[in-house]
């Protein structure tokens, strides 16, 4: 993730998913971005590849 970030990479985290799966903020790696539903679908619309865990 770290070599991913630096090539350019953007990294976000749904918080709607991390409430439901307990996940805090500090518990990411730094460089992660932890945004809205519609923020993170928009983003994902947009990528060439999403992953969503």
């Amino acid at each position: 993730m770290k070599n991913a970030q630096a090539v350019g990479v953007k990294i976000l985290a749904c918080a709607m998913s991390m409430d439901v799966m307990g996940i805090k903020k500090e518990e990411l790696i730094d460089g992660v971005d932890v945004v809205g539903v519609a923020t993170y679908l928009g983003a994902a619309s947009e990528s060439n590849i999403n992953l969503f865990i």
